[in-house]
């Protein structure tokens, strides 16, 4: 009678037992869960922290690798800036110049000034037009760079001798006179000589100096006898004896 009592009794027991220990295993399961899925948050965050990293170390290369470019960029510009302000390029309508000597204070630079040259019948052409266009001013300038330019060009006294002429037709006797004296000095056998020579005394004649005028006039008659230049100088020889 007692064991079957016994028997009853323990099974109550035990199944007490399994009933409150099924609670206690579903809670540590939810727990190892709830674990499991921190644990995968935080390594998908530190995958994310990762590549978060590995971008901003990127950017940060590319930002530096820009500088570097830009820095070499900035010093090839002062460069080309240094190299192009040290280079004269003179402007296509303005006539050859003579590169002026260094002074004492200038360092002379390894580039050479351009120079667009200008032949001596070019210059001769311009003046002339000039000249027979009334621009007087334009036309002295040019005359007076050709014979700067080229001293020895045969042309060299026919400018000298135009010059004389501009200042003659603005009565400035004086100043003409001494273009005409360049013709007779520096080119004694140029074919100007003649022509020099006669104005030369009219200039004398316009400055009132009537006894170099009268000499000047029978030089040109006793050196260029049957010249049309010999043949004014008797006319205007014959004016100042009356």
């Amino acid at each position: 009678m007692r064991k079957f009592l016994i028997f009853p009794i323990f099974s109550f027991l035990f199944f007490s037992c399994a009933q409150n220990q099924q609670p206690v295993n579903t809670g540590i399961l939810e727990l190892k869960k709830e674990i499991d899925l921190i644990k995968t948050k935080v390594e998908l965050n530190s995958r994310k922290v990762s590549s978060l990293e590995s971008r901003i170390s990127q950017v940060e290369d590319k930002s530096a690798e820009n500088e570097q470019q830009i820095f070499e960029l900035k010093r090839k510009l002062e460069d080309v800036e240094k190299t192009v302000s040290s280079i004269t390029v003179p402007s296509p309508s303005v006539s050859p110049t003579v590169p002026s000597s260094p002074s004492s204070n200038e360092e002379k630079t390894e580039e050479q000034q351009i120079v667009i040259q200008v032949s001596d019948k070019d210059l001769y052409k311009q003046a002339f037009n000039s000249m027979e266009a009334g621009d007087l001013e334009t036309a002295k300038s040019t005359f007076e760079k050709l014979v700067e330019q080229y001293p020895d060009s045969p042309l060299a006294d026919n400018a000298l001798y135009w010059i004389g002429e501009i200042y003659y037709s603005h009565n400035d006797y004086e100043t003409a006179a001494n273009y005409f004296k360049q013709v007779i000095e520096k080119y004694p056998n140029g074919n100007k000589v003649p022509a020099a020579m006669l104005k030369l005394a009219l200039s004398y004649k316009g400055m009132g100096e009537l006894d170099k005028a009268k000499e000047m006039f029978q030089q040109v008659i006793e050196k260029y006898p049957n010249t049309p230049e010999a043949g004014i100088a008797k006319a205007k020889l014959m004016e100042i004896e009356k």
